[in-house]
C-alpha cells in the first residue's frame, strides 16, 4: 500500500517526498496559466483579455459543487485508510466520482444558459458580452472531464502516487502551453481557442488520471455498494467550506469586476487579470503544498498519530512562510518588468494600471500564506465547521467589508489594498481556529512515537 508511507517514513523525508511533487504539479498548472494570459493579452488586446476575466466567476460555479465532493471525499478516504478500512474507501471514491461526473454535467448545463443574462447584469458592452460567450462554450462541452481530472488528482496524492500526479499535470501543463502558442500565436484564432485549447489538455489528464484506478494500481478503486447518507453528509460538510469558497469567491469575483468596469472600464478589468494570472503561480504552489499534505495529515491523525500530525504542521507552515515573502519581493520589485507583457505594444494605459496593482496587491503575500496553509489544516484534521467559519469569513465578510469603503475613498487603489487588508485579518482568525482546535484535542492521549 503507497499510503503505508504516511505511517512509516520519517517526517523531514516525508514532507519533501509530498511537498515536492505537489508543488511542481501545481507550479507547471500555474505556469501555462500565466503564458495563456499573455498569448491573450497580446496577440488580441486587453479587452479579449477582459472578456475571459469577465467569465471566471461562472466557470467557478461550474466546479464549485465538485470540488466540495472531491475535497470532503479526499479527506475521508484518507482516515479510513488511517482506519485500514479500505472497503469504505472503494465504495467512498467508487460513489463519488458518479456524483461528480453527474453534478458537473447539470451545472455546465446551467452554466450555459445562465451566461447572457450574466454578462447582462455585468453591464459589459456587446463586442465584450461575445467575446465571453465565446469563450465559455468549450467550458460547458467538457465540464465533465475537467472535474474528473482534479477529482482523480486529488485521489491520487490520497494514494500516495504524488510522483504519478506530478508528471501527469507537468505534461497536461507542457501539452496546453503548445496547443496556446499554435492557436493563438500562430493561427490566432480568437478568444474561444484559449478555452478549448485548456479543455483539450485537462480532458487529455483525466483520460491518463483515470488509468492506473482502472487497473486496481492504486489504494483505492472501484467497488460495489453505495456509503451511507451520514457518511455523504459528513463528506459535503467537511467539502463545505470548498464550496463556500468557491460561490463566494466568484459573487466577491463579480462584484469586484462590475466595480472595476465602472471606475475603470475594460483596461482596469484586464490590469486586475493580469496580476490575477501571476498571482496563480503563488497560490497554487501554496495550495500545491497544503493538499500534498492533507493526505499525510488526514491518515496520521485517523491512526491517532497526533505527535506526527504536529511536526507535519509545523515543516508546512515554515516552508509556506518562506514562499509568501518570496512572492511578496517578486512581485514588488520584478512584477512591473512583466506587466506589459499582457498587452500589445504601445497599450500605456493598460501598462500603467497594471504596474500600480501589482505593486499594491504584492503586500497580499505577507499574509495570505497563512490563511491558506491553516485552512487546509482545518480541512485535514475533519473540522467542518471551523473550515466553514474561516472560509466565509476570507471568502465574503471580511473582503466585502472594505471593498466598496475603500473604492469610495481611494478608487482603483483601494479596490486592489483591500486583498491585503483581507489577507491579514483572515489569517489571524485562522491562526486563533487552529489553536483552539488544538486545545480541544490536548486531552487526547498522545503515542511517544513521532
Amino acid at each position: 500500500m503507497d499510503s503505508v508511507i504516511f505511517r512509516k517514513m520519517p517526517v523531514v523525508r516525508l514532507f519533501w517526498h509530498l511537498v515536492l511533487p505537489g508543488s511542481v504539479s501545481r507550479v507547471a498548472s500555474a505556469l501555462y496559466i500565466v503564458f495563456d494570459g499573455m498569448f491573450v493579452g497580446h496577440c488580441m488586446g486587453h479587452d479579449a483579455l477582459a472578456a475571459i476575466t469577465m467569465m471566471w466567476p461562472l466557470i467557478a460555479i461550474f466546479f464549485a459543487v465538485s470540488d466540495m465532493i472531491s475535497t470532503g471525499s479526499s479527506v475521508q478516504i484518507s482516515v479510513y485508510l488511517g482506519k485500514k478500512d479500505n472497503v469504505l474507501a472503494n465504495r467512498t471514491f467508487t460513489t463519488c466520482l458518479a456524483l461528480i461526473i453527474g453534478i458537473s454535467m447539470l451545472f455546465s448545463t446551467l452554466g450555459y444558459f445562465l451566461a447572457y443574462p450574466y454578462l447582462d447584469v455585468m453591464g459589459v458592452d456587446a463586442e465584450t458580452r461575445d467575446l465571453s460567450l465565446e469563450y465559455i462554450i468549450p467550458y460547458c462541452v467538457s465540464a465533465p472531464f475537467l472535474s474528473l481530472f482534479f477529482t482523480t488528482d486529488h485521489y491520487l496524492r490520497v494514494c500516495g502516487r504524488q510522483r504519478l500526479s506530478m508528471w501527469i499535470n507537468v505534461f497536461v501543463s507542457l501539452f496546453n502551453l503548445l496547443l496556446d502558442y499554435i492557436f493563438i500565436v500562430e493561427l490566432r484564432l480568437g478568444v474561444w481557442s484559449a478555452s478549448l485549447t485548456t479543455c483539450l489538455a485537462l480532458s487529455t489528464g483525466s483520460l491518463m488520471s483515470f488509468y492506473p484506478f482502472i487497473m486496481r494500481k492504486t489504494d483505492v478503486f472501484f467497488a460495489k455498494g453505495l456509503i451511507s447518507l451520514k457518511t455523504l453528509w459528513r463528506i459535503c460538510y467537511n467539502g463545505s467550506s470548498e464550496l463556500l469558497m468557491s460561490t463566494a469567491g466568484a459573487f466577491f469575483m463579480f462584484l469586484v469586476n462590475a466595480l472595476l468596469l465602472s471606475i475603470g472600464g475594460n483596461a482596469a478589468v484586464a490590469a486586475t487579470a493580469a496580476v490575477m494570472y501571476l498571482d496563480s503561480v503563488s497560490v497554487m504552489l501554496l495550495i500545491g503544498m497544503s493538499d500534498a499534505m492533507q493526505p499525510a495529515i488526514s491518515y496520521c491523525y485517523g491512526a491517532g498519530r497526533l505527535l506526527r500530525v504536529l511536526s507535519l504542521q509545523r515543516w508546512l507552515i515554515r516552508a509556506s512562510a518562506l514562499v509568501g515573502l518570496f512572492f511578496f519581493c517578486f512581485l514588488e520589485f520584478l512584477g512591473p518588468l512583466i506587466m506589459p507583457l499582457y498587452a500589445p505594444e504601445g497599450d500605456s494605459e493598460f501598462a500603467e494600471l497594471a504596474v500600480r496593482c501589482v505593486r499594491i496587491f504584492a503586500f497580499t503575500y505577507l499574509f495570505i500564506w497563512l490563511d491558506i496553509t491553516l485552512h487546509a489544516i482545518l480541512t485535514a484534521l475533519d473540522c467542518p465547521s471551523y473550515s466553514f467559519i474561516l472560509s466565509f469569513s476570507k471568502a465574503i465578510i471580511v473582503p466585502l467589508a472594505g471593498l466598496y469603503l475603500f473604492a469610495y475613498f481611494w478608487g482603483l487603489d483601494g479596490i486592489w489594498a483591500n486583498s491585503a487588508v483581507s489577507a491579514l485579518l483572515t489569517a489571524v482568525l485562522a491562526v486563533f481556529l487552529v489553536r483552539r482546535l488544538w486545545k480541544k484535542v490536548r486531552h487526547i492521549r498522545l503515542p511517544s512515537p513521532v
